[in-house]
């Protein structure tokens, strides 16, 4: 998947300009593809002219005019065929946080220990940020995104929303563990 999957797929929601498409972006999908205001724009500009998406109406606005964009037949086949194809290739990224775990090793084990300690305090920040957003947003994300709880689209929403949080579970589990064995270590030497 990609920024333009993502946007077709809100767009396959209802017709929605940019700003829409940016506010749903922070509401529902952040935590897992983030997605600036010029990244929309830029790639909304490039579907419009593959035939996948298209400009439905303009209005002028306040200060800038309002695009509101559409997902054509093609946009739409495109989509739904991306989101049937996945290979191991999608659960391999990059990962900055196990690249340190990597190497920690060449640390001492107090440098161990407050690296696994800013890791844990990071995902619980994430967690508490990510429980927190579908809490105070989810009516606005339901308004905005046309759908209802009982739609398909919102619960595979809340299964991406479900993944996020046993991912974050299980690697604080894990550091814990890790964390534990660290100072386990450190007693046997000691004795």
């Amino acid at each position: 998947m990609s920024l333009e999957q993502g946007i077709m797929g809100f767009l396959s929601m209802r017709p929605l300009s940019g700003y829409d498409i940016k506010k749903l972006f922070d509401m529902s999908a952040a935590y897992f593809w983030p997605a600036n205001q010029s990244q929309i724009y830029r790639t909304l500009k490039q579907l419009c002219k593959d035939g996948l998406v298209e400009l439905k109406e303009q209005k002028k606005g306040e200060t800038v005019d309002r695009k509101v964009y559409a997902i054509t037949e093609n946009g739409r086949r495109e989509y739904l065929m991306q989101i049937q194809q996945n290979t191991v290739a999608d659960f391999i990224s990059r990962d900055s946080f196990l690249m340190q775990l990597y190497f920690a090793g060449a640390l001492d084990r107090d440098e161990q220990v407050r690296l696994l300690d800013t890791q844990l305090q990071n995902i619980n920040t994430l967690e508490h940020k990510l429980i927190n957003l579908y809490n105070e947003k989810l009516e606005q994300f339901l308004a905005l995104s046309g759908l209802t709880q009982d739609d398909p689209r919102f619960r595979s929403a809340m299964w991406a929303y479900d993944w996020e949080l046993i991912k974050y579970k299980s690697y604080a589990k894990l550091l814990k563990t890790i964390k534990k064995d660290l100072q386990s270590i450190r007693t046997d030497e000691q004795e």
